[in-house]
């Protein structure tokens, strides 16, 4: 729900990912599934040259749609967060750009919906551009549990990187963690707001070609 923009394409994008979503056929999902394991291993899927694929059959075994969408021009729609009439969550991403940091930040900014809001009193849907500072709590709170999904907030304190780093450094902490060096490279860009820093590690060109399949028309 951030960026005015979002509702431009919100109406045209829903109809056609609910659709895309009610052409799967996926096992039941069953309620609180999305939890701090649940999460470590889907991350843990981004150490693998097929990680985005890989986690969307994670997802999809345990009941989730993940639908990849282009965005509609002009709409700056990274990533939305619903639940189906028949009670299926679904998480679409436009992967507006294309880089691994932004695929797994934005995938868990979603789900942060859902483990925190729409399993909840609230089933409205979630249209985001992550571009756009958040300005309510329930944006903020999805951002944080997002953030510290991706790498706890107490072993991120105590690496120690910054945009000073080396970029050795950012990888053998990434591979300590068995995690995708694009994961923590987007955490000290996001933080510092220095987004020039680690461009080799990010993973750019690396989605839209491994979802070539879903873009096909």
């Amino acid at each position: 729900r951030r960026g005015s923009a979002v509702a431009a394409g919100a109406g045209r994008g829903r109809i056609r990912v609910c659709k895309l979503a009610h052409d799967e056929n996926l096992p039941e999902y069953k309620e609180n599934t999305v939890d701090e394991k649940f999460m470590d291993e889907l991350i843990r899927l981004s150490y693998l040259d097929r990680g985005p694929l890989l986690a969307k059959e994670f997802l999809n075994k345990n009941g989730i749609h993940l639908i990849i969408e282009e965005h509609l021009p002009k709409t700056y729609l990274d990533g939305a967060a619903m639940m189906l009439s028949n009670g299926s969550p679904l998480v679409a991403l436009t992967v507006r750009h294309d880089r691994l940091d932004n695929f797994w930040f934005t995938l868990c900014h979603e789900l942060a919906h859902l483990f925190l809001h729409l399993g909840n009193d609230d089933k409205e849907p979630f249209f985001d551009d992550l571009e756009t500072a958040a300005t309510s709590k329930i944006e903020n709170d999805a951002d944080d549990w997002a953030k510290n999904s991706l790498i706890p907030y107490n072993v991120w304190k105590k690496t120690g990187l910054s945009v000073s780093s080396k970029t050795s450094e950012v990888i053998e902490f990434a591979n300590n963690r068995r995690i995708h060096p694009s994961i923590p490279a987007g955490r000290i860009r996001r933080e510092s707001s220095k987004y020039t820093v680690f461009p080799k590690l990010l993973g750019n060109g690396e989605v839209k070609s491994l979802f070539k399949q879903e873009y096909k028309t």
